[in-house]
């Protein structure tokens, strides 16, 4: 049947999206067990505290793969309040819309009307928050094709299950420091007077190449002097699109004209 609905793994708890067999109202069931995040989720988690896409202030601990094949989707509905906001969703595999609105309309198997759409490319990160995760409902239409989508959260901690443990490798997680601003008088220095020489086409695109040598440089020390608890290496997680062996892109490197 179209729009059937989607496959789910979980980590970190076991959600329930309605009243179950047992009589287990929707919500975090609190006496199931189930596995902590594996260490490539968790680096996703590091990854978006460092980018300040997430705040410190809400690591998620749980999450959920949303697993979909042709045509299945997500009827329209409002994330529990056993987890807290914000949350996120990382879309994978294909590009696909997510709707929004106060009140949207199920227009058939899979077919759902709302006020708003937006699409969701592949790699990207949703976040939801305030209105858009408590007053207005979401919902995924049946999808074109397959698509693979992570969805983080943080367990109100008055919902945590009895046996969950914090992970230590996502405890006292903090953002990487923005780059300085210029300066004034640098700003000054780099506007050119009118009696400056000419900046020739070849000058100017060499001294773009060495900003940028210099920005990696400083860039590179900047991460080695850093007092993040976690380290990100250039290999864990390569640019969309690239390839790699062996864990390292084979991207060539850029030389520096002279």
């Amino acid at each position: 049947m179209r729009g059937k609905g989607r496959v789910t793994i979980q980590f970190g708890c076991c959600y329930n999206y309605a009243v179950d067999k047992h009589g287990n109202p929707p919500g975090i069931i609190r006496d199931e067990e189930v596995d902590p995040m594996p260490p490539l989720l968790k680096s996703m988690i590091k990854r978006m505290v460092a980018w300040h896409v997430l705040p410190p202030t809400c690591i998620p601990n749980s999450c959920i793969i949303n697993i979909y094949d042709k045509d299945d989707c997500i009827p329209p509905h409002i994330d529990h309040h056993d987890f807290v906001r914000p949350f996120c969703t990382v879309s994978f595999l294909s590009e696909c819309n997510i709707l929004f609105g106060g009140e949207l309309k199920i227009m058939g198997p899979g077919e759902f009307s709302g006020s708003t759409a937006i699409p969701l490319p592949v790699g990207s990160v949703l976040i939801l928050n305030g209105n858009g995760a408590d007053v207005a409902k979401h919902c995924v239409p049946a999808v074109p094709s397959k698509r693979i989508s992570i969805t983080f959260r943080k367990m109100d901690d008055g919902k945590l299950p009895y046996k969950f443990l914090p992970d230590p490798e996502l405890q006292n997680l903090h953002p990487l420091p923005y780059p300085p601003r210029k300066s004034t008088v640098q700003q000054a220095a780099n506007q050119r007077s009118p009696n400056q020489q000419q900046i020739t086409p070849q000058a100017r695109v060499l001294g773009k190449h060495m900003h940028d040598h210099q920005g990696q440089e400083e860039g590179e020390i900047a991460g080695r002097a850093s007092s993040s608890p976690f380290n990100l290496g250039s290999d864990d997680f390569p640019p969309l699109g690239s390839s790699s062996v062996n864990g390292r892109s084979n991207k060539p490197s850029r030389s520096l004209r002279r």
